[in-house]
């Protein structure tokens, strides 16, 4: 069922735009570098990232489940993330950060109703494209490696020829970017799922940056949810992106833990 209104639950909003995270990883780590169960969802590729060995560790206090999930994680020699998109207790938390994983700042779980969104405003010389597979899905790809400063190899899990391409208005996942001769710039990715419209993957490329694209990108998207009648748009915000999303009158209602392991050397 679609979420008419953020309204006066703020903690039944942040629980859902929170764990709307672990949905669409999920979704989209489906291929045979994952391993999936109600507990916990890895990720592991050995790229030298931590969103390319990652955890999401789905009961806040189950320290089973966490160790088990983050012990691959660790054998591998790269880095890696463990993620509690429910919270975690303090005695989980204390066991993973044993391990060897530190306290990260803990992402904000943030919503807007789609209504009521600032304006945002393409500057001239830029279009405005949904994106397919192929030549301009590679493109995606490498603008979005290049604006997360990820690993190609990582950043081609998330792309249209990963993920399919799917070019209906309600598809599940959208793909769009911001074009400048002809040459995606910026990036954003749609995830409908649970009545939630969800933004991931913003980006943009570094020379590029401080025109308004990553607003226009998050925003347009979410136009495009509310035409298929979505109304709230929810996504976990990234520090560099944090006031963008405020302009845009996105609200902070939780907050994601994630710890970090960074191998020495």
């Amino acid at each position: 069922m679609i979420v008419e209104a953020i309204g006066s639950d703020h903690a039944g909003i942040g629980a859902r735009a929170a764990v709307h995270f672990e949905i669409a990883l999920r979704r989209m780590m489906a291929g045979p570098q994952s391993v999936q169960n109600p507990r916990y969802l890895r990720l592991l590729t050995g790229e030298a990232h931590p969103m390319g060995n990652m955890a999401i560790v789905a009961e806040p206090g189950n320290l089973d489940a966490a160790l088990e999930a983050i012990g691959p994680l660790l054998d591998c020699g790269a880095p890696s993330a463990a993620i509690f998109p429910r919270g975690v207790d303090p005695a989980v938390a204390n066991s993973v950060k044993e391990r060897g994983f530190a306290v990260e700042a803990a992402m904000p779980a943030m919503a807007v109703e789609i209504d009521r969104m600032a304006p945002a405003a393409m500057p001239p010389g830029y279009a405005w494209a949904r994106i397919g597979a192929g030549d301009e899905g590679r493109a995606w790809a490498e603008t979005l490696a290049i604006g997360y400063e990820l690993p190609r190899a990582l950043a081609g899990l998330f792309a249209p020829d990963a993920l399919g391409a799917d070019m209906a208005p309600d598809a599940p996942i959208q793909f769009f970017a911001v074009l400048r001769n002809d040459r995606p710039v910026a990036t954003t990715m749609l995830f409908l799922a649970d009545g939630l419209a969800g933004i991931y993957c913003v980006s943009t490329r570094p020379e590029e940056r401080n025109r308004g694209l990553g607003a226009y990108a998050t925003a347009e998207a979410l136009r495009a949810a509310r035409r298929v009648g979505y109304r709230v748009g929810v996504l976990q915000s990234s520090s560099a992106g944090y006031n963008v999303y405020v302009g845009l009158g996105f609200g902070t209602y939780a907050q994601v833990p994630m710890l970090v392991h960074m191998p020495a050397g």
